[in-house]
């Protein structure tokens, strides 16, 4: 008989144990939730708002060129190129560079005819275009120098070399 009032004094006291756990565990979880600090909701959705705000860029359209490129000397082909450019900027500064282009897009359109001209056939075949888009990125940059532009793209590129 003895033996059986262990057992079910064991079972007694984890029962015990078991429901003192989740008194404790409730106790805590209400003081946490009680206590857990004050809190201004909407300064925490605008902070929020402000940083996707801050992370999310906006595409700047830059212009069509379409230009002759100088003859080569081996072949004395001409290459016409016709490219439209755009650059991606955080959408905050959208509004600066815009009036800043409206002030110095002749100066911008010269700098890139004058980039895209000083381009070379062997990059102008380069898959990535990558040396093509630093140097329009170079020029774009120098005049948006307070809100540059973070890459440079193409919608449209087309390469049409004419033999004599």
């Amino acid at each position: 008989m003895r033996l059986l009032g262990n057992r079910n004094d064991r079972r007694a006291r984890q029962r015990m144990f078991t429901a003192a756990q989740l008194v404790l565990t409730l106790g805590v979880c209400l003081l946490l939730c009680l206590c857990g600090g004050c809190y201004d909701g909407h300064a925490l959705v605008e902070r929020a708002r402000s940083a996707v705000l801050k992370s999310r860029d906006a595409e700047i359209d830059l212009g069509t060129y379409h230009t002759t490129m100088p003859r080569d000397p081996q072949t004395n082909a001409f290459t016409t190129l016709q490219v439209h450019v755009f650059g991606t900027a955080p959408r905050y500064h959208v509004s600066a560079i815009k009036k800043q282009l409206a002030a110095d897009e002749f100066r911008l359109r010269h700098g890139t005819l004058t980039a895209i001209r000083g381009t070379t056939r062997a990059e102008l075949a380069e898959p990535d275009l990558t040396i093509f888009r630093a140097r329009i990125e170079k020029v774009v940059n120098d005049i948006l120098a307070d809100a540059p532009v973070k890459t440079i793209g193409f919608h449209d590129i087309q390469l049409q070399y004419d033999e004599e």
